[in-house]
């Protein structure tokens, strides 16, 4: 009996999944032709948008490496250990100010010896001054006094240099590179000042591009979602060949020093703009077999062909010319079950 039962309950399933299969099998083969009559008899699902004057923008982007508009590194003169450093990375340095000291005992840089020379150059030739002005000393030896006294003063400012590296320029102390005690080798790098209110790099222009690029364009420059605007201060007139492009250099703007010397950001430069064009997607926009170029617009809820010319494209947009004007109604959305006098069922 309890067999019976369970053969009864098999069988049961076993019809149930049959006709559930034989039921899908149904819809998958009826879906095509019932999704055309609904369109028919209901319309295509579109989505549609209201052509209105709105900005469009050419642009070429490029990467670049940005540094201070001034920016020059300093390299050891001698052979020695770094006695002391006297800044920190981020302080303000002015014109001649003592970075890093080394030892004025070192051979090699004659210190004591030049500083010497320097002082009785120097009174020596206060001396002469004194003479000349009460008739003691011609002219001449007073001249040669002075040019013995200007080259023990040049002497000496470059042996001060070796032994006290300099800020060669005023700016901001972006690096050093060397830490106290270090031993380091002539022409090792030592630090950098930069001046960064002011940022300048330098882009590639192609052959196809370099006709758009002029220094009026709007440059930006985007690093880390922080964005500075810019301008073009040169453009090179003939081709550089190693980088198979044309020179233009950039100034980007950074009074508040939230970009920093030597990182890579990318450069957006708008080479063309109309604040009032009739911009649609790229993605609509369909070409016939005589390379015709059209859309579809919504004319009552039917579908109908526009023929249309371009004007300008960026990587996602057409301007259009001709073919389209203020408050024409244009799909953008279902288009390929589309086609003239198409019925439409607009979902906005």
């Amino acid at each position: 009996m309890k067999n019976k039962k369970y053969a009864t309950i098999a069988i049961i399933a076993t019809i149930a999944i049959m006709l559930l299969l034989s039921a899908c099998g149904r819809k998958q083969n009826e879906n095509p032709a019932n999704m055309d009559e609904l369109y028919r008899t209901q319309g295509v699902p579109v989505r549609t948008q209201t052509i209105q004057l709105t900005e469009f923008k050419k642009e070429i982007e490029y990467n670049t490496r940005v540094s201070g508009i001034r920016e020059t590194p300093v390299s050891a003169m001698v052979a020695d250990k770094v006695q002391n450093i006297r800044a920190r990375v981020g302080q303000n340095i002015a014109q001649n100010q003592i970075i890093i000291d080394f030892p004025d005992d070192n051979i090699a840089a004659n210190y004591h010896q030049a500083k010497a020379a320097y002082d009785l150059a120097m009174q020596t030739w206060q001396r002469m001054q004194n003479l000349y002005e009460t008739g003691g000393i011609s002219q001449q030896d007073l001249d040669g006094a002075e040019t013995q006294f200007k080259v023990a003063q040049a002497n000496w400012n470059a042996v001060t240099q070796t032994v006290h590296a300099r800020a060669p320029i005023s700016g901001i102390l972006t690096d050093i590179n060397v830490r106290q005690g270090q031993n380091v080798a002539p022409g090792d790098y030592l630090f950098t000042i930069s001046q960064i209110s002011r940022l300048h790099g330098r882009i590639w222009v192609s052959e196809n591009d370099i006709n758009d690029i002029n220094q009026t364009a709007d440059v930006t420059f985007v690093w880390n979602d922080i964005e500075k605007k810019g301008k073009i201060t040169n453009i090179a007139l003939s081709l550089n060949r190693d980088q198979n492009g044309f020179a233009a250099d950039i100034e980007i703007e950074n009074a508040d020093h939230a970009i920093r010397s030597g990182i890579t950001g990318k450069v957006t430069v708008a080479i063309y703009k109309n604040e009032n064009a009739i911009v649609i997607p790229r993605n609509i926009v369909q070409t016939d077999e005589n390379g015709q170029q059209y859309v579809y617009i919504a004319n009552q809820n039917t579908a109908t062909r526009r023929n249309i010319t371009i004007a300008n494209e960026s990587a996602l947009d057409y301007e259009v010319r001709t073919g389209l004007q203020i408050n024409d109604i244009v799909i953008v959305q279902g288009l390929q079950h589309i086609t003239e006098n198409s019925k439409l069922k607009i979902q906005n």
